[in-house]
């Protein structure tokens, strides 16, 4: 399932650099190796030539959520998962960046304005979450059966990704709505894990320093994630919980306003090659934090297994929200490729 030429090789270079914001979203150029498309391939993809079980992606289906890049550079289509990064990026709460904060005198953000940031990408995930949950209700017809408008695709049809409100989606397929959601949703989950220090580790050779900040090395997955939960995250923020200060041209000098500050570049693991097999290997040229052995395996296998955790919440939302048995159609309608038939 392939879509013409990337859109962004006839804009601007300056267009272009915009999309390095975070795991990367297309192939082959500026270190990328569209790691988002294959750390949710890996989460949610069924074994080969095998069905859905009621939770695995069957093909078209999973190609719409997690996106489709060819071998040439930016060919394919990014999908729901990479639609932040398209041409204009989203914001810094998108991304989970911004809310970086080292323990250390003088230092220019407070563990609550850090604390404050990360409230406010938590908040915006939680709104896309909220997205997937109400977009299956179009699913299905007044007998709760599947809508096969709402919910078909095939090869040559794919759903679009430009709806960057946060109002409820209420034109496209009830299917490619739900998906967006949860895409936009697992995309600022899964820069999480490489935007800040919650699995990674230190460089030991070097002193703490905004370059060389602590890695908090947690082996499991950020409780106040949970999208489906509203309120304060802040009790449950590990004190020396930091991501990076971003800026568009990242290098080590950063903005002007990232000086002094932990910076994208420094805490970043965002480049590597993820494979369908589970093999993950870190590209660290240029990634400082990636020339930690481990740390760019830790971040994949920690995005991974929380995108996981995400659907498995959104599954048990939708279940909730519109009942066990309406709830399974509709889970059922998003994840196989002919819903009309299978789903019933």
């Amino acid at each position: 399932m392939q879509r013409n030429i990337f859109v962004l090789v006839v804009v601007p270079y300056f267009i272009l650099l915009a999309t390095c914001k975070p795991f990367g979203t297309v192939n082959g150029i500026l270190g990328q190796h569209n790691e988002h498309e294959m750390i949710s391939r890996l989460a949610f993809q069924c074994p080969p030539g095998q069905n859905t079980d009621g939770i695995c992606f069957e093909p078209i289906s999973l190609g719409n959520l997690a996106g489709t890049h060819g071998v040439i550079p930016l060919t394919g289509d990014n999908g729901m998962v990479g639609s932040p990064d398209d041409i204009f990026p989203e914001g810094p709460e998108a991304h989970c960046d911004d809310a970086d904060f080292l323990d250390a005198p003088g230092y220019p953000m407070t563990r609550d304005q850090a604390t404050a940031q990360l409230q406010r990408c938590v908040d915006h995930l939680r709104m896309r979450f909220g997205q997937a949950v109400r977009g299956v209700a179009r699913m299905l017809n007044s007998s709760d059966h599947i809508i096969e408008d709402q919910t078909e695709l095939d090869d040559d049809e794919e759903c679009d990704h430009n709806h960057r409100e946060t109002t409820d989606n209420t034109n496209d397929k009830a299917k490619c709505v739900a998906l967006e959601g949860f895409g936009r949703a697992l995309h600022g989950i899964q820069d999480f894990y490489s935007h800040s220090n919650w699995a990674d580790l230190a460089n030991s050779n070097q002193p703490t320093s905004v370059q060389n900040p602590p890695g908090l090395g947690l082996p499991y997955t950020a409780p106040f994630l949970d999208l489906r939960l509203t309120g304060s995250i802040s009790s449950q923020v590990p004190y020396n919980l930091s991501t990076g200060c971003y800026f568009l041209l990242d290098g080590p000098n950063g903005r002007s306003d990232c000086r002094n500050r932990i910076t994208h570049y420094s805490m970043n693991k965002d480049h590597g090659w993820v494979y369908l097999n589970g093999t993950i290997v870190a590209d660290a040229d240029d990634v400082p934090r990636n020339e930690v052995p481990g740390n760019f395996v830790r971040a994949v296998t920690a995005a991974v297994e929380d995108s996981q955790r995400q659907w498995e919440h959104l599954r048990d939302e939708i279940r909730r929200v519109y009942g066990t048995a309406k709830g399974n159609r509709m889970i059922c309608g998003l994840i196989s490729d002919d819903p009309a038939s299978i789903c019933v």
